[in-house]
């Protein structure tokens, strides 16, 4: 009991006899005691090699008469520069600066938090020990050893300790480390090591172990994959993550399959500054297990490579390279995991530099592709392409009149075909006059030169090697060719819109229904229209709704036109209610395009392809998008491609058919997620074949995810080709590059 306490019991200043009793007690307490206090609850500064020490506690005495040895006790605190020793009983020697600290012993290195049963702590050199100690590493690490040295600031050496980032006293899985070096601010080291799951040895000794801890990135191995396919074996893959510097980082990995042979990829990634950034990524594979009738005569080092690199130079100039380039054909059938890349038909190349002005752009490009469906080299590259586009705008002088234009000129390279130069030069002027504010009536003409250095005088078959396919060819003869033409047109186009207020129904406060009617009469004539190179022929209509004529045609196909496209344009936007303090969300409900066009020239077909588009999202749940293309002439549905996708908090779905009667294929593309319980989720994804009534191929898999660790299953199955089964275990904290700290080595 304090002197405070008993003067409390002093009614009016004066003693009771309970309160002399508890002075008569202090004071015995006083005689009794191993020394006299030195301070009561007052700070004591000591001087030392290692700078100031200050003590903090609510008793602090010498003990055995012995000025040197110090007795603390009663929330005691220690501080010495950023370190902090905090207990409830500590012994200092004033003369060597030895502190033994127990009772809720709590040791702070810096932002490093340890707690042990009793920490050993020189003053003077700023080293000690941790007995039966534990510290946490945020965000997710723990360490706890039977003993931890201090070697210096945040390090340690680790005798018989316990690694994991799970929490509880018995974690899902963790690594026994025999002795180990961790730096809390960066790297942990072990040898004598085991893999525990529940305390159970799944891997009773690994040789070396080590792991970043750090709070920015390291360099590691990362966690392997295995698996086994059905044509190439057993599989693993073994990845090693290297953070080369703020701005850098690269992946590795190996890829051995059994049956096959053994390859590696890479995948890195670079931010040179806000404005530059890009990334690499290369497979190769040695086929060495392959025999000559299993490889078919391809290559036995085979792969690709993919580059990407933007920078932004200027606001307004900028630089963008997309790069794909294989050894063969093949590659991404053999190799691909996702189906996008197994169905790719062409590996691209595309270099442009862009500057842009307010009302022009200019853009160089470099285009360069690789055919996969074709053996022979008929790829018609452009290298270079200059195109000069200017906006539509006021021509000065002129109220009321506009001009837009576009310039360009393209180098086309070809081995097996026709190949040659063009220069496009294609001015337009307009007119837009609106009448009495219901529909805006615009008249445009314009003149277009295009020049061809070739002149196509029929057509030819490249036979080529004895076992390639022929191909048929334009036959041409270098001759310089202007093509001359004029154009005019009228375009007809309304807006007429009603608004609807619900009320808040359905969350929903107003609808606004628009509709746009759109007409554009089209007329060409010229000269030197025929016996052109079609080096960019155009496909005719695509599912998107846009009614240039050179859209849908392409400049070389550009010939004698007298036409109408027309369309129907309806939208149904929508906006939300809005409570306190909070603004109303817009966005686009529905909407539903459909556009034709009628040839008024007596050749050809005069109704072409009716095109169609339709988008519904009535909430951020629920989506619809189809567009479609049908012909009127007995042909009917052409191609039609759809998508429907629901995504819920618990449950995702999409399914979407892809129907082309060209190219002959009619898919339906489905799949889907669900969370089957708070650890586990299920993934399904399958590419149906209506016309042969099978699956394509057909995913599923498994993501069995837990605090502090998780687990990753997939199954594949491709209909004639293989099966391939893929499995991973990821640790919280350990082998993930994406975290903030990566890398797991054995």
């Amino acid at each position: 009991m304090s002197p405070k306490s008993a003067l409390d019991l002093c009614p009016r200043g004066r003693l009771t006899p309970r309160g002399w009793a508890a002075v008569l007690a202090v004071a015995l307490w006083g005689f009794a005691g191993p020394g006299p206090a030195l301070a009561q609850q007052s700070p004591l500064s000591l001087s030392g090699p290692g700078g100031e020490t200050n003590i903090v506690a609510d008793r602090m005495q010498q003990v055995g008469g012995d000025s040197d040895l110090l007795l603390a006790t009663g929330n005691v605190e220690i501080t010495r520069g950023g370190n902090r020793l905090v207990a409830d009983r500590v012994e200092i020697n004033r003369a060597t600066g030895e502190a033994v600290a127990q009772g809720k012993a709590v040791f702070f290195d810096g932002q490093d938090r340890l707690v042990g049963e009793r920490i050993d702590f020189n003053l003077n050199t700023g080293t000690g020990v941790v007995y039966k100690g534990s510290t946490f590493v945020p965000p997710y690490y723990r360490l706890s050893a039977d003993r931890m040295d201090r070697l210096g600031e945040g390090v340690y050496s680790v005798r018989q300790g316990i690694f994991t980032t799970c929490e509880g006293d018995d974690p899902a899985w963790s690594f026994r480390l025999g002795s180990a070096q961790a730096d809390l601010e960066d790297l942990i080291t072990g040898t004598d090591t085991s893999f525990l799951v529940k305390g159970f040895p799944v891997i009773p000794w690994v040789p070396f172990f080590a792991a970043s801890i750090g709070r920015v990135r390291k360099s590691g191995f990362l966690f392997p994959e295995f698996g086994s396919n059905s044509r190439y074996g057993f599989l693993a893959r073994t990845p090693y993550y290297w953070a080369i510097n703020d701005s850098q980082d690269l992946t590795f990995a190996l890829d051995v399959y059994t049956k096959r042979g053994i390859g590696a990829d890479l995948d890195y990634r670079y931010i040179l500054s806000r404005d530059t950034r890009g990334q690499l990524t290369a497979f190769g594979f040695n086929e060495r297990f392959l025999n000559s009738a299993q490889s078919e005569g391809l290559p036995e080092n085979r792969g690709y490579v993919k580059f990407q690199h933007i920078w932004q130079a200027t606001p307004s100039l900028s630089f963008k390279l997309d790069s794909n380039v294989t050894s063969d054909d093949n590659i991404y059938k053999t190799y691909a995991v996702t189906t996008a890349d197994r169905v790719r038909q062409i590996a691209e190349t595309n270099a442009f530099v862009t500057q842009r002005w307010n009302s022009f752009n200019l853009v160089g490009r470099v285009y360069w592709y690789q055919d996969l469906t074709q053996t022979r080299a008929v790829e018609l590259q452009r290298a270079p392409e200059i195109k000069l586009t200017s906006l539509r705008q006021p021509l000065p002088g002129v109220p009321g009149l506009l001009y837009e234009g576009q310039a360009s000129f393209v180098n086309f390279v070809r081995e097996v075909g026709s190949a040659g130069v063009r220069a496009d030069f294609h001015p337009r002027l307009y007119m837009p006059v609106p009448v009495a504010g219901l529909f805006t009536v615009t008249p445009y003409a314009g003149g277009r030169l295009t020049f061809y250095n070739r002149e196509v005088v029929g057509q030819a078959v490249s036979l080529g090697p004895v076992s390639a396919t022929p191909v048929s060819i334009e036959a041409t003869k270098n001759t310089d060719r202007l093509r001359q033409q004029i154009e005019g047109g009228l375009l007809v186009d309304a807006r007429a819109s009603r608004v609807y207020t619900l009320d808040g129904a359905g969350g929903i406060s107003a609808l606004e229904h628009v509709i746009e009617p759109r007409a554009n009469f089209l007329e060409i004539r010229g000269l030197n229209q025929k016996a052109n190179p079609q080096w960019e022929p155009g496909g005719g209509p695509t599912s998107r709704i846009d009614p240039g004529y050179e859209a849908r045609t392409g400049i070389d196909a550009v010939n004698k036109a007298n036409e109408v496209t027309y369309s129907l344009t309806n939208r149904l936007n929508a906006r939300t209610t809005s409570g306190p303090n909070e603004l109303p969300v817009r966005w686009e409900m529905a909407r539903m395009t459909v556009s034709q066009t009628f040839n008024f020239l007596p050749v050809g077909t005069q109704f072409k392809d009716l095109l169609a588009e339709a988008l519904v999202q009535p909430n951020e749940h629920l989506r619809f998008r189809a567009d479609a293309r049908y012909n009127v002439y007995d042909l009917g549905l052409r191609d039609a491609n759809a998508d429907i996708s629901a995504v819920f908090r618990d449950f995702s779905a999409n399914v979407g058919p892809r129907f082309n009667e060209q190219q002959g294929f009619r898919f339906i593309q489905a799949g889907g997620t669900v969370r089957l319980s708070r650890f586990v989720d299920a993934k399904v994804k399958s590419a149906w074949d209506v016309t042969a009534g099978r699956a394509t191929e057909v995913r599923g898999g498994l993501d069995i995810h837990f605090d502090c660790w998780a687990i990753t299953t997939e199954y594949v199955y491709r209909y004639g080709q293989d099966s391939e089964f893929r499995f991973s275990v990821n640790l919280l904290g350990i082998g993930q590059a994406s975290t903030s700290a990566g890398g797991l080595g054995f």
